[in-house]
């Protein structure tokens, strides 16, 4: 049995942690006027969360994603205490979408079901702009609480079938002739078609193991940013049961990768001399990514 099978943790309260401690120093107010160029954060601090949120969403699925997000930001929402002041404060940046019939992450507004929500009422209904501003009372009517990488998980929920079968799937054919489709899960990270991060190019992947339900699959590729540049060969374990009361299998979890990163100063023909790192855990494998790759060039 892979030995990330038994875990003190769910993947969902370990999601939660790494939210917390990543919008910890985001305001979330960028919704008013005032905070639109996000003072509360460097560029150097917004390109870190970015990279962060791509990789979550990656490595957990939309549909997970999203739930933890909207949880962690009704909390965060309790903390805004800035009102609006004015309605010609708000950043008029939402637009009109298809009617969704499956919002249940509540990422629209409360009253229209039309529109992304922007602000929250006295009674803490969500509610976007026009809305507000037919039937809300400004004095009392607070920003949304947003992470400036909020649109990453601004997404709707898979529900029915589509929630049975989970967010994206690998179809892997074996020599004699059967065809599995296996739930991405954390091989999203690296997996071909899957990823959200940028600069990802896989290089090659192979299945592995005797047995087929718990098949293990290792992936070898390469992330680029600017002069930075990272190797990654990761092995994922299949597993095939369920998280809580997801309706389908976990997917892939990480076994273990080793990680090479380079870097090449600006003005430099060579490369520095690579970094080698050893991974069983994901978020110390995801830190060791982006932090090479989008941390600081100092």
């Amino acid at each position: 049995m892979p030995p990330t099978l038994q875990t003190q943790q769910s993947a969902r309260a370990r999601l939660l942690a790494e939210m917390e401690r990543l919008f910890t120093d985001d305001a979330g107010l960028g919704a008013l006027v005032p905070y639109k160029s996000r003072p509360d954060m460097t560029e150097q601090d917004k390109a870190v969360q970015m990279a962060w949120a791509r990789a979550l969403v990656s490595v957990h699925g939309r549909d997970r994603a999203a739930s933890v997000y909207a949880e962690y930001a009704r909390r965060r929402q309790d903390t805004v205490t800035t009102t609006v002041g004015s309605w010609d404060n708000l950043v008029l940046a939402t637009k009109p979408i298809p009617r969704w019939t499956r919002d249940i992450h509540g990422f629209l507004c409360f009253s229209c079901i039309d529109t992304f929500a922007t602000v929250v009422d006295a009674d803490d209904e969500p509610l976007c702009n026009r809305c507000a501003r037919e039937s809300a009372d400004v004095a009392t009517t607070r920003p949304k609480w947003h992470a400036y990488s909020h649109n990453q998980f601004q997404v709707p929920g898979l529900m029915g079938e589509e929630r049975a079968s989970g967010d994206s799937q690998l179809l892997i054919r074996y020599q004699d002739g059967e065809e599995r489709a296996y739930v991405t899960g954390e091989a999203g990270l690296l997996a071909d078609k899957t990823t959200f991060l940028p600069g990802v190019t896989v290089v090659s992947g192979q299945t592995h193991g005797d047995s087929r339900d718990t098949i293990n699959l290792t992936i070898s590729a390469r992330a680029e940013h600017q002069r930075r540049s990272t190797e990654i060969l990761a092995t994922f374990a299949y597993d095939p049961e369920p998280e809580q009361w997801e309706g389908h299998a976990y997917g892939f979890r990480l076994v273990s990768a080793r990680v090479t990163a380079r870097s090449r100063q600006l003005g430099q023909l060579d490369l520095a001399e690579p970094a080698v790192t050893e991974h069983t855990d994901l978020y110390r494998l995801l830190d060791t990514l982006i932090t090479h790759l989008y941390g600081s060039h100092t």
